[in-house]
């Protein structure tokens, strides 16, 4: 197994992970999001992302998706907050057909002004059926909430409104400013011969713009409720308080955190609140990591008469933590976290992904080794002090997507810390 990074001439990074494995996975990832735009562009990282596969200089879109597919691989994409990525996954002989295709859409889209108007219909038919679904609203309405008025607070997929604004001009200047080799890692996990990729990369990508590497805002967390009142059989609700960012050195104690809280069946919510007192389905606990804050906190959904017991036991559950975690409890998290990333190599994707998010964070790739003695140096201590860390200054957010909720707009939840 060798991991290595090697930076081109024109400022691109490619991550080349080989080891044996009998699929290969190759992709480019763009440090840009949905931070990244402004307010009359709300949705536009996402709608370029899908454009993408709608037609090259040299290829239409079904060119595209045949041609990955006549070889028994698949293609894909996905926008995030903070980055952006195209791959594909296929065999290890098909490579070169792959960093064709790639560069291709990355670099030739020409943005067709039929597919837009397909395409826009196909986005905003995805809004409405997130608007739809209780569970995607009950979170985008907690993000919003806990980054008021800032971009990381918008919908990736952006608004009906935005999404209909969107003109062939404006893609193209947003890829223009945001789409260069500053921005840009290629990577590729799998069995490949390491000179003759870096070779092609330099062939294909020899044309890509140049550019600034992106500067992500400072987010500022914001508390408040958002309580959207609907007629359905069960409330759903997610509460948070901020976490950590992406790089702080207690983020593995972070998530150590989350484990024992509530992560799994034997966890501390899943025990008090489903188990022992029945007031739902299921209960768990997250953190979500962004380069200048963080989120932590739970989701559930019960039945609405069961909602305030279920939210007051839950935060309760959480004080309760101070003084209490055990070694046995230590030691289930960190065998958790361990197992995670062992069981992730497993599979070509999960590497590469893993390895790029550590560039992008670290500017260094952070090897299996070295992520393993962080875990292992883990203690009941660094554990309470990131839960003190979090409960120092209390800020809460909570969203309830339900019926009979609105009663929630009176709480204060800071009588419940």
């Amino acid at each position: 197994m060798a991991i290595s990074l090697t930076k081109l001439k024109s400022d691109i990074t490619i991550l080349s992970d080989q080891f044996k494995s009998k699929t290969l996975s190759l992709g480019l990832w763009l440090d840009v999001g949905s931070v990244s735009e402004k307010d009359n562009q709300v949705g536009i990282a996402h709608m370029l992302e899908h454009m993408a596969f709608k037609g090259t200089k040299s290829r239409n879109a079904y060119q595209i998706a045949r041609e990955i597919e006549d070889i028994g691989g698949d293609i894909n994409a996905y926008t995030g907050k903070e980055r952006t990525a195209y791959y594909v996954r296929l065999l290890p002989e098909n490579l070169d057909l792959g960093i064709d295709i790639l560069s291709d859409i990355l670099i030739n889209s020409i943005f067709p002004r039929d597919e837009i108007e397909r395409e826009r219909g196909v986005i905003i038919s995805e809004i409405g059926q997130s608007n739809d679904s209780p569970d995607d609203k009950v979170y985008e309405n907690f993000v919003s909430t806990s980054f008021n008025g800032q971009s990381l607070g918008n919908s990736i997929l952006g608004t009906e409104q935005t999404v209909n604004s969107f003109k062939q001009n404006d893609l193209v200047k947003f890829c223009d400013e945001f789409y260069n080799t500053s921005n840009l890692i290629i990577g590729v996990c799998g069995d490949f011969e390491k000179e003759n990729f870096i070779q092609q990369v330099n062939e294909k990508f020899i044309n890509f713009r140049l550019g600034l590497k992106t500067k992500k805002p400072i987010y500022r967390w914001c508390s408040g409720n958002f309580i959207e009142e609907r007629d359905l059989e069960q409330s759903n609700i997610i509460f948070g308080l901020e976490g950590l960012c992406s790089s702080d050195k207690e983020r593995y104690a972070l998530r150590a955190l989350t484990i024992i809280y509530g992560y799994g069946m034997s966890s501390k919510l899943f025990q008090e609140i489903r188990e022992k007192r029945g007031l739902c389905y299921s209960i768990y606990g997250f953190c979500s990591q962004y380069s200048s804050s963080g989120t932590f906190g739970f989701s559930s959904g019960c039945s609405p008469e069961n909602l305030e017991q279920l939210l007051e036991c839950s935060i309760r559950e959480l004080i309760k933590l101070r003084g209490n975690i055990r070694e046995d409890d230590l030691k289930r998290a960190k065998l958790q976290l361990k197992s995670g990333l062992l069981m992730s190599q497993e599979s070509s994707m999960s590497r590469l992904e893993q390895n790029v998010s550590s560039i992008l964070t670290f500017n260094k790739i952070m090897t299996i080794d070295e992520t393993i003695k962080n875990i292992e140096e883990l203690n009941i201590s660094k554990i309470e002090n990131v839960l003190d860390k979090i409960l120092q200054n209390i800020k809460p957010v909570l969203s309830i997507v339900g019926p009979n909720s609105s009663i929630f707009n009176k709480i204060d939840l800071k009588s419940y810390f």
